[in-house]
């Protein structure tokens, strides 16, 4: 089984005309490949071109192999939106929740997330953080360093702490900054992107970098590709090129996403 506990509904062809055409290649590119079920992200502003939250929850209502991340700006964070969160945490319409730092001028330590990240680890649900450069602004790395994520680790022991893309193209750094912390998990979206191999040293670095993390922590790396940007087969092909067991490929195609965003019942 193949769980993508990464991707968006974003408009980035011309057949794509609207978010509902997205969701329905979705749907299909999940059956070619495989995938039994994936984590939907929504952008944290209003977007003709990647759907929002609210977008996001009303196209995937009826879609079972289709689930919710919730996701607020900083400067949205009040009663109102906390109350909004909680009851998508409570009924399970929303399995997590994302920022961006990077895309957002704005730290992980700034603290209007506090609530946020009190909520995420009072219903044990995982907080994921955008990481890395950003395509023609590599200035953006700055907010999401993950030296400021390691300090939210310190200070929220059990939150579960998701950090995409593998702050690209730093990924040695990114692996030795994190060690010894149980409750930061990666996932490898985009890490099959020709931009991110060419920039992070090449497939056999990101090779090496993603089996070093489970040699280090079994648990610790979810499958996710980014699509559509990200290709599912190139991801596939990604995990299972790695020199580990079949267990171990397991673990990051399906169980660790199973425990992190409490999937089974």
């Amino acid at each position: 089984m193949i769980i993508d506990s990464h991707l968006h509904i974003s408009i980035i062809t011309k057949g794509d005309s609207n978010f509902e055409l997205v969701k329905q290649r979705l749907l299909k590119e999940m059956k070619i490949n495989k995938v039994a079920r994936a984590i939907v992200i929504p952008d944290n502003e209003p977007n003709p071109q990647c759907a929002n939250l609210d977008a996001v929850i009303e196209l995937t209502r009826n879609e079972p192999k289709l689930s919710v991340i919730a996701t607020l700006k900083a400067d949205q964070i009040n009663g109102g939106n906390l109350k909004k969160i909680e009851k998508l945490f409570l009924k399970k319409q929303a399995l997590g929740f994302k920022i961006f730092p990077g895309h957002d001028p704005v730290y992980p330590t700034d603290k209007r997330w506090r609530p946020v990240f009190k909520l995420c680890q009072n219903y044990d649900l995982p907080l994921i953080i955008h990481t890395g450069i950003n395509s023609g602004n590599r200035s953006a790395a700055k907010y999401n360093d993950p030296k400021y994520i390691v300090k939210v680790a310190k200070n929220f022991k059990n939150l579960k702490i998701i950090i995409a893309h593998y702050f690209w193209p730093e990924l040695d750094y990114c692996f030795k900054i994190t060690a010894g912390f149980d409750n930061i998990y990666f996932d490898t979206s985009a890490l099959a992107d020709l931009e991110i191999i060419q920039e992070s040293g090449g497939l056999k670095k990101i090779r090496e970098i993603l089996t070093k993390t489970v040699r280090r922590r079994s648990n610790s790396i979810l499958f996710g590709t980014d699509w559509p940007i990200g290709s599912f087969k190139k991801h596939i092909d990604l995990i299972n090129s790695l020199p580990l067991s079949s267990g171990e490929k397991q673990n990051i195609f399906f169980r660790n996403a199973e425990f992190a965003f409490r999937l089974k019942k």
